[in-house]
């Protein structure tokens, strides 16, 4: 048996200081910890230790910045007394980052281990919050955020960017329990940055993607005025939900996360990642009818539980000032091939997408000759197999790894492990993410990066 101390190690900034609160303990004195398992977190602040010359502090527009770490070996974990400060010590960031502080020790069970194995791995997790007012401090990424993603912070190699812009069954992969991406930081061996950007309100589908990345800003203005004048005459009529509707959606009709800059700090110091390399799509949120705006000609797909949380004013707008486009598998195959060979064109990002499942088990049809052709307007278990060989007939042509939902939902079993056809079981999410890791660890070392 020996003990090995666990050392938070080196995480900084040319230029900025880190503090960090106390910490929130995952697993519990005692209990064994697997190599690479998450055990604790910090909250910290970025400060910047002399007035900026120019532009603004890095992390400017995250509020929400943590620390989750890990150890580098399997063991027993013992608590170190007194870093654990407790009441809103552990909320407050009040103490300065030491790399050679001790939280604890691993017992493990002999044998030998490296010089490092007491350095414990850090993993930044950085949260952008859709208002200020919801500053949540109670877990790991908690409160309303239009953007979250977490990093390796180990020395080396700056991390390859993985951005997820689908829906349930693409992004529960990535979040995992916690919606705090532990499940990926103890799976991945190589240094990855995971994205995450919800579809509050507007979902994902592609030719919202198209629609962002090609956007000017006198494109958005003409949006944003429209939407203006429209509500401007009766907007003492407009109740809260009809407000923070349009708010949230004017705000993502703004962004474009498939450009997306990044500023990150590690073991390395301040590093500068520019577009992702990977972009994480969903089949799933693909609709065949899609809503255009009849005037400006602008998309808009809203799932039906996001409907639900606008009010009567909005609901009535939608209805009325735009118009539902029918969408063939024709179609939806050569809006993929557009985004595929757009982000090629731009930022050189890969696509991964997540097949639909194709049979939930329980079909009973023996005969079809009751049914109009074609049969996929009409059976969502016969949509989904066409729509699963659209995805190879464009892998044939274009950069496209497919994740095979159909397959692994067969194999383990649909209704047990995959029930609705979209949300997964851990297990199954579990082997999904392996497959995601690996098209990640088949990818070259990032390209678009600077250090600062």
């Amino acid at each position: 048996m020996s003990t090995v101390p666990l050392r938070l190690g080196p995480l900084g900034a040319k230029g900025y200081s880190i503090q960090r609160s106390g910490i929130r303990w995952l697993r519990e004195d005692g209990q064994h910890c697997r190599a690479n398992q998450p055990i604790g977190w910090f909250n910290i602040v970025v400060e910047p230790t002399r007035a900026l010359s120019s532009g603004v502090p890095v992390f400017g527009d995250e509020c929400e910045l943590q620390v989750v770490v890990a150890p580098r070996i399997s063991g027993r974990l013992s608590v170190e007394s007194g870093v654990s400060r407790g009441g809103y010590l552990s909320v407050r960031s009040v103490d300065p980052w030491d790399p050679d502080t001790q939280i604890g020790s691993i017992e493990t069970g002999g044998g030998d281990v490296g010089p490092d194995a007491g350095t414990l791995r850090l993993m930044v997790l950085a949260g952008r919050r859709m208002t200020d007012l919801a500053n949540v401090h109670g877990s790991l990424l908690s409160g309303w955020h239009s953007r979250t993603r977490g990093w390796w912070c180990d020395a080396g190699e700056a991390p390859l960017t993985l951005l997820s812009q689908g829906v349930c069954d693409a992004n529960g992969v990535v979040l995992g329990a916690q919606s705090a991406f532990l499940e990926m930081f103890e799976a991945a061996r190589q240094a990855l940055q995971i994205v995450y950007v919800p579809d509050h309100p507007i979902a994902p589908c592609v030719p919202i993607l198209l629609d962002q990345i090609s956007r000017t800003t006198a494109q958005f203005d003409a949006i944003a005025e429209d939407v203006h004048r429209h509500f401007a005459p009766g907007g003492n009529a407009l109740v809260p939900q009809d407000w923070m509707f349009l708010g949230t959606m004017l705000s993502e009709l703004q962004s474009v996360p498939l450009k997306d800059t990044y500023d990150i700090i590690s073991a390395n110091g301040l590093q500068q990642l520019r577009a992702p390399n990977a972009v994480l799509l969903s089949l799933a949120v693909e609709p065949q009818a899609i809503l255009r705006h009849k005037s400006l000609g602008y998309h808009m797909h809203v799932m039906r539980h996001h409907q639900a949380a606008a009010g009567p004013a909005v609901r009535a707008w939608l209805s009325t000032a735009f118009e539902p486009v029918k969408r063939t598998i024709d179609m939806i195959r050569k809006d993929y091939e557009a985004l595929i060979d757009r982000l090629k064109q731009q930022t050189g990002a890969r696509v991964i997408i997540l097949n639909r499942m194709s049979s939930s088990g329980r079909e009973d049809v023996s005969n079809y000759m009751g049914f109009d052709a074609p049969l996929g307007d009409t059976l969502s278990n016969v949509a989904a197999k066409e729509w699963n060989l659209m995805l190879h007939d464009i892998a044939e042509t274009r950069p496209l790894d497919i994740v095979d939902v159909d397959a692994v939902a067969a194999e383990m079993g649909g209704a047990e492990h995959l029930p609705d056809g979209i949300h997964q079981s851990g297990q199954m999410q579990s082997l999904l993410l392996q497959q995601i890791l690996g098209f990640m660890e088949g990818l070259s070392p990032p390209r678009h990066q600077q250090a600062a």
